[in-house]
């Protein structure tokens, strides 16, 4: 898919739709599944698991075939609105060549979904012409924290409510000032870097990216930012917004190293730059659509959407 190339936006939720929970990467706990389905329900959706939604095999959520076929049925379900994904851990590389783009393009669906389903995003959004949603997870997001503000956002941008498209972070920090415009995308920091030189490689040209991730050393996370810096990857971007980056900071006694490799990352970037937004690992997440148009405002420590990514 070029980058110009319009992007198919799925249907918006109401009340009482039937949203399906897939379990596309790492296995799942029950108990942080049931918090995170009562959430749901909550907010007057239907959810509905995968066949394999707790199977097992060590460190993935069953075989790559039954993931990919948990998945490939929620889009072939006419009644399933929304597919939103149980949790992150790895798995997603594995199951993307089993996949079927047209089958998906012709069911077009709100998708949900962050860390390793990064790279599932990307794959909607680059083979499938389908806006994607990098958010929260059912278990592993709302089957953990409490997440008030998130489950707002969260239901009103996918219901297409006009509030769900201004964001606003007060505890952000500026790196550099500025206003940027451009699409969406982006994501975990692994993941990002796991995509070069693949089919759906993150392709960040006059966008705004987004890069998170949790409890990686400060060295890996400086060694990932100089892998995408290397490819090309902060070259003609609009912006960038980091997330808190959970456990992934050095210890004091580092004399401000985290604040080094940042500033020595994007040294010459004229673009607005923030840190400390909620769009990864932590006890808020935003829900924000790859591929819609949306204003970072440094100062202002805000992200406006264009429109929900939604119709």
């Amino acid at each position: 898919m070029s980058e110009s190339k319009k992007l198919i936006r799925p249907g918006r939720l109401k009340e009482g739709d039937v949203v399906g929970v897939v379990a596309p990467a790492g296995p799942v706990n029950r108990e942080l599944l049931e918090k995170g389905l009562k959430i749901l329900r909550g907010m007057k959706f239907n959810p509905v698991l995968g066949e394999h939604v707790f199977s097992r095999r060590g460190y993935l959520a069953g075989s790559d075939e039954d993931r990919a076929e948990d998945l490939m049925s929620m889009f072939k379900n006419p009644d399933v609105k929304a597919i939103i994904c149980a949790r992150g851990g790895y798995g997603v590389n594995r199951l993307l060549p089993l996949l079927k783009p047209a089958i998906i393009r012709k069911n077009p669906k709100i998708v949900v979904g962050a860390s390793d389903i990064t790279l599932l995003l990307l794959y909607l959004e680059k083979k499938c012409s389908l806006v994607a949603f990098h958010g929260p997870m059912v278990g592993g997001s709302f089957g953990q924290y409490g997440m008030k503000k998130t489950k707002k956002q969260f239901r009103d941008l996918l219901t297409g409510q006009p509030e769900g498209k201004t964001l606003v972070s007060a505890q952000a920090r500026v790196l550099r000032p500025g206003v940027g415009k451009g699409e969406i995308t982006g994501g975990c920091l692994t993941l990002l870097c796991r995509s070069l030189g693949t089919p759906y490689e993150i392709q960040t040209r006059n966008k705004i990216l987004l890069i998170e991730d949790v409890n990686e050393a400060p060295y890996r996370i400086d060694g990932m930012l100089w892998q995408l810096k290397t490819a090309g990857k902060f070259k003609d971007v609009k912006g960038i917004v980091l997330g808190e980056m959970i456990n992934c900071h050095p210890k004091k006694s580092a004399n401000g190293a985290g604040r080094l490799y940042y500033q020595e990352m994007f040294d010459g970037l004229s673009i607005p730059i923030v840190t400390n937004f909620p769009i990864g690992h932590g006890r808020e997440m935003w829900t924000l659509p790859f591929g819609i148009n949306a204003t970072l405002n440094a100062e202002a420590k805000t992200i406006q959407l264009k429109h929900c990514g939604v119709v």
